[in-house]
């Protein structure tokens, strides 16, 4: 998702910038690039300029002030404002951005929000499945058990009505928190359908809602209809408009173009209208998505395009934690995609080396060894070079490259192409849509990317989990667990804990001596430690 075409300034300002600071010497070159797209022979060439930076500076200590520390196991974990390791504490979204810091902050809470699912079952007491000898039960928030653990599926109701859909041999059954049955077999089944459409429908408007700047087509809502071997397309109301002459329809209507092979056996757009607006570049085409239209390009060899899939906004392991919006690591899927626009030009080329998925702000190309990113028109924002991937924010619009030269990690933002942290860190996380964990030698430090100050700093081999709501987990790799806030706060710290899921609804599952159970944000024990699983509603 790209918000209205943000500007995110990523500032860390070098200290040789301030009269106290350390001093730093730079060298600029400038050398010049030419991309060629080769899918079309009336394809333009388009210069672009990389300038490549070396700097030298020297280094200062890592400083903080109003420091609370707390020792568990003899790792320390330090609170409290100071320097970002060689850079002065200076808003990572900062000044001049079109949206204010405050805003992301109010954004992430909508995201947070919105992640709370099933926040109508805490309402009514209702807390967590857990799991007992490969059977699924319910406890309640006052950790007393609601269903013992005999099914071998349970599910909550979509209408978060405090029923839940569950397997105790092959019959399904609707059922109620005490175990009433309220229906069973084809009749549970069909409730079930009903619930999962209608929740499917509530969503689909939900994001049509929030996407109501787009243009409409009265096309978009034709439908394919096959009439004797060949297809057309119908309206709402059933009404014939494009009449049956193709061989096969490869897409639906979207933007007013929908992909077809046409009756000389050629893939081509077609209007709303069913005049051909121009012959696609391959029939392994999707729909058009906000100005743009995936192709792929078969090779002759063997790759695992077809097996591998990424997921953008993905919900990470239970240990990471979730944010919404959130950073992915963009492992190349190895897809020969190319994009083209409803003209039908071909603005990403499928013969680079790599293109990746196509984001709301462009995508990531690789060609002859140099990886860059192309915004939606086709340019380069950020010119080729020598680097490895990191995480991506597509909501930021924040992009950590790690420089192969130095393997040090930076960030660059892809609305601008300004790099905005240089390459300075062993490696750069994004843990919520405000905060990010760098590494610098042995120390670990998380950092609030709205003021540039330091919320916590601890030692290299700690763990600091993705937020889920304005909590985390800092940890070493299976034990010394504490819970902290997006103030650096320790709530509580438990040595006991071996293993930790994030928090939802003010709960969170933990492991303690092999076995699950359940804590509140003070670290009591609101489930004892017995099961073998435990997920939140």
């Amino acid at each position: 998702m790209k918000l209205n075409k943000k500007s995110l300034l990523v500032a860390c300002v070098l200290a040789a910038m301030s009269t106290s600071a350390f001093a730093a010497s730079t060298t600029t070159s400038t050398s010049s690039t030419t991309v060629t797209n080769h899918d079309t022979p009336t394809s333009t060439s388009t210069r672009v300029t990389r300038e490549q930076h070396s700097a030298s500076t020297s280094t200062t200590n890592i400083s903080t002030t109003e420091k609370v520390s707390t020792k568990s196991s003899g790792t320390t974990v330090s609170v409290g404002v100071g320097k970002l390791a060689d850079y002065v504490a200076v808003p990572i979204i900062g000044a001049t951005q079109k949206l204010a810091p405050e805003a992301f902050k109010s954004l992430q809470a909508n995201i947070d929000e919105a992640t709370e699912s099933n926040s109508g079952l805490i309402k009514l007491g209702q807390l967590a499945k857990v799991k007992q000898n490969g059977k699924w039960g319910l406890v309640g928030t006052n950790g007393q058990v609601l269903l013992e653990p005999q099914y071998k599926e349970l599910d909550p109701s979509y209408a978060e009505d405090g029923t839940y859909f569950v397997k105790s041999k092959k019959i399904l059954e609707h059922i109620k928190v005490d175990g009433t049955v309220l229906s069973s077999g084809k009749d549970a089944l069909d409730e079930q359908v009903k619930q999962i459409i209608n929740h499917h429908d509530e969503t689909v408007n939900k994001n049509q809602n929030s996407s109501n700047h787009k243009e409409t087509y009265a096309s978009d809502s034709y439908t394919a209809v096959s009439v004797k071997g060949k297809w057309g397309f119908t309206d709402a109301s059933g009404n014939t408009v494009i009449a049956p002459q193709f061989k096969e329809v490869y897409t639906k209507f979207s933007e007013d173009r929908a992909f077809v092979k046409d009756a000389k056996g050629k893939t081509v757009a077609i209007d709303g209208t069913g005049k051909t607006v121009f012959e696609a570049p391959s029939n392994d085409i999707d729909a058009y998505d906000d100005g743009l239209a995936e192709f792929r390009r078969h090779i002759s060899k063997f790759n695992l395009g077809g097996l591998l899939s990424m997921a953008v906004g993905i919900t990470l392991s239970n240990h990471g934690g979730i944010y919404y919006g959130d950073a992915w690591n963009p492992v190349y899927d190895g897809v020969k995609r190319g994009y083209i626009n409803r003209d039908g030009k071909i603005v990403i080329d499928s013969k680079n080396d790599a293109v990746w998925p196509i984001t709301a702000y462009g995508t990531l190309v690789k060609n002859q060894g140099l990886i860059g990113f192309v915004n939606r028109e086709g340019n380069y924002i950020i010119q080729p070079g020598n680097y490895d991937l990191g995480e991506f924010s597509d909501i930021n619009g924040l992009l950590v490259l790690i420089n192969k030269d130095n393997k040090k990690a930076g960030v660059f933002d892809v609305d601008t192409g300004k790099q905005v942290i240089p390459f300075t860190y062993d490696s750069i996380r994004f843990v919520s849509l405000t905060n990010m964990v760098v590494v610098s030698g042995d120390t670990k430090q998380l950092i609030d990317m709205t003021t540039g100050n330091v919320i916590l700093t601890t030692s290299k081999d700690m763990g600091i989990n993705k937020f889920s709501g304005p909590y985390t987990w800092v940890h070493k790799t299976s034990s010394d667990y504490k819970l902290i806030d997006d103030s650096g706060k320790v709530l509580f710290s438990d040595n006991t804990i071996t293993s930790a899921m994030p928090v939802k609804h003010g709960f969170a599952p933990v492991k303690s001596q092999g076995k699950w159970g359940i804590v509140n944000l003070r670290g009591e024990w609101v489930v004892q430690p017995q099961y073998e699983d435990i997920e939140i509603l």
